[in-house]
């Protein structure tokens, strides 16, 4: 199923909780179609989180997830199954099966989700792997290739089916500068020449910022804004204010809550 609104996912009034902690309290996140969006916050504000519902992976306490004009938690595993055809997913540990070579790694989407003949998925193997350049490396297993070339080759599974939405986890983390470089220029080149929807969730604000139309700024289980990054780093709320320009103490303290140091330490032998 295909939906031509303006946004393809439409998160409303989501709350998830773990463990007795809330995650997300009643959020709102619109993605517009055809465009990178950014998904920015703090360590441990829930942003993977909200990847693994929006593919439901893991499903609300309430609200909707709406892809495509679709409620994802609400569908059955069939139509799962083909929802999730038209989604890519680049994880952050790039999650490449260790016992098959890049081609085959590439072509396990296909193999499981298409009857096409091997010629054909040889074809498609070699038109993804060229789009991220590493179809020369075809033969190599994954323990072969570097860790920037590991990522590049999860990115050409993910768009081995030709989804409309790609998702990215953390794909900046432990990647060298000229690593990081190809992969910001490959998530906008991707988008804009395939006609995706890209979510890239990150810290990292400046690579983020660079390839993004529009970013949120997640922390606390709330939106705290979405915008342009140039709106984003005008802001005046101060909570934003102070992600987007990496100050290091302000609304979100440096400090995990505790007890006045002197206190803590004239207790010590409270504890021996």
């Amino acid at each position: 199923m295909t939906d031509d609104s303006e946004f393809i996912v439409d998160l409303k009034q989501v709350t998830f909780k773990r463990s007795g902690r809330t995650i997300f309290d009643g959020v709102d996140i619109r993605i517009p179609r055809g465009k990178v969006t950014g998904i920015m916050g703090p360590s441990g504000c829930g942003k993977t989180t909200l990847l693994r519902l929006i593919g439901a992976q893991l499903r609300p306490e309430s609200g909707a997830v709406l892809v495509n004009g679709q409620d994802i938690p609400k569908l059955k595993r069939g139509d799962l199954f083909r929802a999730r055809q038209n989604m890519g997913m680049l994880f952050q540990s790039g999650a490449l099966f260790t016992d098959l070579s890049v081609f085959e790694n590439v072509a396990f989407p296909l193999r499981v989700h298409t009857e096409l003949s091997e010629d054909m998925i040889g074809d498609i193997v070699k038109l993804k792997l060229q789009a991220v350049g590493l179809r020369g490396a075809h033969t190599l297993m994954p323990d072969e290739l570097s860790g920037g070339m590991k990522r590049r080759v999860a990115l050409a599974r993910a768009i081995a089916l030709d989804p409309q939405l790609l998702m990215y986890d953390e794909p900046f983390v432990g990647q060298d500068p000229i690593s990081m470089g190809v992969l910001v220029r490959l998530i906008r080149l991707l988008n804009d020449a395939l006609g995706l929807t890209s979510i890239v969730v990150s810290h990292d604000l400046t690579e983020t910022a660079s390839i993004a139309d529009y970013l949120y700024v997640i922390a606390d289980g709330q939106v705290l804004g979405h915008g342009a990054p140039g709106e984003l780093m005008e802001s005046s709320n101060p909570r934003i204010r102070q992600f987007m320009r990496g100050e290091p103490d302000g609304p979100v303290p440096f400090h995990y809550p505790a007890d006045e140091l002197t206190s803590d330490l004239l207790q010590r032998g409270e504890h021996k």
